[in-house]
């Protein structure tokens, strides 16, 4: 591959960047030579949709191709939304516009889920990220039963309790359906989900590939850990962007 415009790569919550380990393998093995940068999310108690935003603005290259997993993914739509002009392509992985269920959206998991959540990380962090690593599996019968995923989802777990926290603040929060409705002119938008994903619907993958008129790929049988479980088909995609 002979571009050489920075691609980065924005992890989900309660993961390291290593999450994308698999994923940068297999592009160096496609031959891409392009800087890889996965930087951490930009989460602290101060958290917002605009901050977070900023702090992107601040950090990341003049323009780049975008690649969001999960909260990533949000995060990378909401920077793309606010300055389309420095992101050469954008690609959502297991993302959605909006991740909390709400009047008029269905698409998304009840406040209950995320009410359990909190209390859990008050009580045992640890406890929440094993349920959450199991909840990401979940619908993947074969990802379920790896015994070295599990112990790689062990290893990329985000230990600070306080961006835990503000993760989940952000996750209630977000939503980008008013601003996907009306878009400004995005760059090519990509993207990829899994049929058996149980934390985000495949239906909200549908609705944003319908608003952003986007490319969407979907892979059979996946469940939300897609970067961990189907780097190949990551890659292959990406690759077709670049």
């Amino acid at each position: 591959m002979t571009t050489q415009t920075p691609i980065v790569l924005l992890h989900g919550w309660g993961f390291l960047p290593g999450i994308w380990s698999a994923v940068i393998e297999q592009l160096r093995q496609r031959d891409v030579t392009a800087p890889i940068e996965t930087p951490a999310l930009p989460l602290n108690g101060n958290i917002s949709q605009l901050t977070a935003i900023e702090s992107l603005f601040e950090t990341s290259p003049d323009t780049a191709h975008l690649v969001g997993w999960s909260l990533g993914g949000e995060l990378a739509l909401a920077y793309a939304l606010c300055f389309p002009e420095r992101v050469s392509s954008l690609t959502l992985i297991s993302s959605t516009p909006c991740f909390m269920n709400r009047p008029d959206w269905a698409l998304g998991q009840p406040a209950t889920l995320l009410d359990d959540f909190d209390q859990r990380l008050a009580e045992n962090p640890a406890a929440l990220l094993k349920r959450f690593s199991s909840l990401i599996r979940l619908g993947d019968n074969t990802a379920v039963r790896n015994r070295t995923l599990t112990d790689a989802l062990q290893h990329q777990s985000e230990p600070d309790a306080d961006r835990l926290t503000a993760g989940l603040k952000f996750l209630r929060t977000i939503d980008l359906r008013g601003a996907c409705s009306s878009p400004t002119e995005l760059p090519p938008v990509t993207l990829i989900h899994g049929t058996a994903d149980n934390v985000v619907p495949l239906a909200a993958a549908h609705w944003l590939a319908s608003a952003l008129n986007a490319s969407l790929t979907t892979i059979e049988g996946a469940s939300h850990a897609l970067p961990l479980t189907h780097a190949e088909p990551i890659a292959d995609r990406l690759v077709s962007t670049l």
